[in-house]
């Protein structure tokens, strides 16, 4: 932005700086420094472009016209005044400069003093200009110069400014090349800023739904955490989370938390019905039976008839009959003293744990299964 600095004169003939925020068809836009008046058009003829940085001080003569950066009081902004160099002594000058018809004598260091500026007032040429047109949906969000800084960096610096009338995005730059680049990039740039402010909304979304969460959470008065075995939690989760799904959608269910490295659930809700009718969908057990080797063959009865009766009767999920010759690490001292005891072993799996009352069903059907073989 420094490159579109300008010189504003003031009625009293001070210039003061500025910089140009649009061009207009003979003024241009400026704001200024430290806003210490708000942005104003200015025409042509009462601007012009700053002297380049005179890097170290040049040599200075008595009595030498020159313009000294200063102001008539301590309320006024300082701006560059016509004045008169008296005298030379180090690093300081002895300058006089006028303020409406009295005559000001002051000692100045020499890094407030410089030439006259000599260049002529600023026309319609002096500026490049290209505007962008903004979609209504991005003209909010492009009124902040922080979301161009990129597109600014990549066309090689210049202004560019938002125009809140108009609607467009105004690139402005003293060298053609920086517009040629921007009209390049335009396309790209709006398109960046439109995935930025869909990134942000879903952000904010995402933020307003967790708040949502936490203080339906503190509103909920029921919680119950409990743990899921972790070869136990395929069943849990169910197909595609459909058994996650089926909880939250209980009635007076307002969450559900799993932390996923423990395999533990938190269900929050508005009754301690809800909360454990919402458990019972979710926690699966499992409940082992040892069956005499010889019997084995009567509990699962022809075809499978027995087994799929202790299903259906006592609401298991799953009924597995294990062999003498498995060796499932979690199993293997258990296995070892069954194997010489001579009996085999029957694993089942609970849907939830208020089913373990199941268990003497199962024993029953067991029984009665040897029994009726």
């Amino acid at each position: 932005m420094e490159d579109l600095m300008v010189e504003v004169c003031g009625p009293n003939g001070t210039y003061y700086k500025a910089f140009v925020k649009n061009v207009h068809e003979d003024e241009i836009l400026v704001s200024f420094e430290n806003d210490w008046q708000p942005e104003q058009r200015v025409k042509f003829t009462n601007a012009r472009l700053p002297l380049p940085d005179q890097g170290k001080h040049r040599d200075y003569r008595d009595g030498e016209n020159v313009e000294v950066f200063t102001s008539s009081n301590e309320k006024e902004q300082m701006g560059w005044w016509p004045a008169l160099l008296k005298m030379l002594k180090g690093e300081f000058a002895v300058i006089e400069y006028s303020v409406y018809d009295s005559k000001y004598t002051d000692i100045v260091p020499l890094e407030r003093v410089r030439p006259v500026n000599s260049n002529p007032p600023i026309d319609k040429n002096t500026f490049h200009k290209f505007s962008i047109e903004v979609p209504v949906d991005l003209r909010e969000v492009c009124q902040d110069e922080h979301e161009h800084a990129e597109f600014k960096k990549h066309i090689g610096g210049g202004c560019v400014c938002f125009d809140h009338q108009e609607g467009t995005l105004n690139v402005l730059s003293l060298s053609e090349s920086v517009i040629k680049r921007a009209s390049m990039l335009a396309d790209m740039h709006l398109r960046n800023v439109r995935q930025k402010l869909m990134l942000k909304k879903r952000t904010e979304e995402a933020v307003q739904r967790l708040q949502t969460m936490q203080s339906t959470k503190i509103r909920s008065g029921y919680t119950e955490e409990f743990r899921v075995r972790d070869d136990l939690m395929g069943l849990a989760i169910g197909t595609h989370g459909a058994n996650i799904q089926q909880a939250r959608h209980v009635q007076g269910i307002t969450n559900i938390e799993l932390e996923e490295d423990t395999c533990t659930f938190k269900v929050h809700g508005e009754s301690q019905e809800a909360v454990k009718k919402a458990r019972a969908l979710l926690e699966y057990v499992e409940e082992t039976f040892q069956v005499p080797r010889e019997l084995v063959a009567k509990v699962i009865g022809k075809n499978g008839r027995n087994i799929q009766d202790i299903v259906d009767k006592s609401g298991v999920v799953r009924v597995k009959i294990e062999g003498d010759n498995e060796n499932e690490t979690p199993r293997q001292e258990v296995m070892a003293s069954l194997v010489r005891g001579g009996v085999r072993y029957m694993s089942i799996k609970l849907n939830n744990q208020s089913q373990l009352h199941n268990t003497q069903v199962i024993s029953d059907l067991v029984t009665f299964s040897v029994g009726k073989a």
